[in-house]
C-alpha cells in the first residue's frame, strides 16, 4: 500500500506545524487535558476539613474542606471523599481504599500525622512547654529520623508506603497526590513553636520520600508541600490559617466551635493553603 500525495502533503504540513510549535518552546495539548470526572478524597482530619466546620458527620468531614473546594473547580468532579479524623495509614488501607474503583482518575491524601500522634505531642506542649514537651518531640523526632536513615527497617516509613501503593493498586489508571501538613505556628511564636515545626517538616520529609518510592508505573504518585502556602499564617501571626489554642487565638477569632479544632486549618487554610497548592500542583 503506498500513500497518495495529498495524504503526504498533509502529514509533510503537521510535521511542519509540530517542529513549530518545538522551535517556539510549545508542546501541543493533549487530547484530554487535565480534566479529572472521578476524583476521591482519603485521609484524616486534615483531609476531612475538621477545623472549617460547620460538620457533616463524625468524621468532621466540612464542605470547606479542600476536597470541597477542589470539587468545585471546573475540571474536577468529586465522586468520593473517605476521609476521617483520626485516621491512621492503616485505617486509610482498611476503610477508606476500598472505595476507589478503576475509574478514579485522581486521588488526593494526607496521612501520617496520626500514625506519629502528632496531636498527642502537641496536646502535651500546649499544657507544658518545658520538659515534657521537649520529651514528646524527641520521642517523635526519632521515628523521623529513623524513617529517613532506614527506611527499609522503619515501620512508620513503610506504612507510608504501603498506603501509596495500595492506593495504586485500586485505582491504577489515577494521579495521586499527596498532600503534606502545615507548619502550625509562626517562628518565634511561643517556646514550643520552633520544635514543632521542626517535627512537622521531618514528617514532610518522611511523606515525600515514601511517595517518591511509590512513583511510577501508570499510576503517578506526586507529594505536594503545602507549608509555603501556608507561611505568614501559622499560628501567633496577624491573618492565621490555622485554629490556635484560646490562649493564641482570640486576639484573631480564629479559635474555632469546639476543642478538637485546635491545630487544624481554618477555612481559609483549606481553601488558600491546601486547595491552591495542589490546584498548582495539578498545573
Amino acid at each position: 500500500m503506498t500513500v497518495g500525495q495529498p495524504l503526504r502533503r498533509r502529514i509533510t504540513r503537521l510535521s511542519g506545524v509540530l517542529a513549530a510549535l518545538v522551535l517556539a518552546g510549545l508542546t501541543p495539548a493533549p487530547a484530554s487535558a487535565d480534566r479529572f470526572d472521578s476524583y476521591v478524597a482519603l485521609g484524616d482530619s486534615f483531609a476531612a476539613g475538621q477545623g472549617a466546620g460547620p460538620y457533616l458527620d463524625a468524621c468532621f468531614r466540612s464542605t470547606l474542606g479542600y476536597p470541597a473546594v477542589l470539587d468545585a473547580a471546573p475540571k474536577i468532579g468529586l465522586t468520593g471523599n473517605a476521609a476521617c479524623s483520626g485516621a491512621t495509614t492503616g485505617s486509610v488501607r482498611d476503610s477508606q481504599i476500598p472505595v476507589l474503583s478503576k475509574k478514579v482518575d485522581l486521588v488526593t491524601v494526607t496521612a501520617g500525622g496520626n500514625d506519629l500522634d502528632s496531636i498527642g505531642a502537641l496536646a502535651i506542649c500546649a499544657v507544658d512547654p518545658g520538659q515534657a514537651c521537649t520529651d514528646a518531640l524527641a520521642q517523635r523526632a526519632a521515628v523521623l529520623q529513623t524513617a529517613l536513615a532506614s527506611p527499609g527497617t522503619s515501620p512508620f516509613f513503610q506504612d507510608l508506603l504501603g498506603m501509596l501503593n495500595d492506593i495504586k493498586a485500586t485505582a491504577p489508571r489515577a494521579d495521586i497526590y499527596v498532600a503534606g501538613y502545615p507548619l502550625l505556628f509562626e517562628p518565634g511564636a511561643g517556646p514550643a513553636a520552633d520544635p514543632i515545626n521542626g517535627l512537622t517538616q521531618q514528617l514532610n520529609a518522611v511523606i515525600a520520600a515514601a511517595a517518591r518510592e511509590a512513583d511510577g508505573g501508570r499510576a503517578k504518585v506526586h507529594f505536594v508541600d503545602v507549608s509555603q502556602a501556608f507561611a505568614g499564617h501559622g499560628i501567633g501571626s496577624a491573618q492565621p490559617w490555622i485554629v490556635g489554642p484560646p490562649t493564641l487565638c482570640e486576639a484573631s477569632a480564629t479559635c474555632g466551635t469546639s476543642v478538637a479544632d485546635i491545630f487544624h486549618p481554618t477555612a481559609d487554610g483549606y481553601t488558600r493553603g491546601y486547595a491552591a497548592s495542589i490546584t498548582a500542583a495539578l498545573g
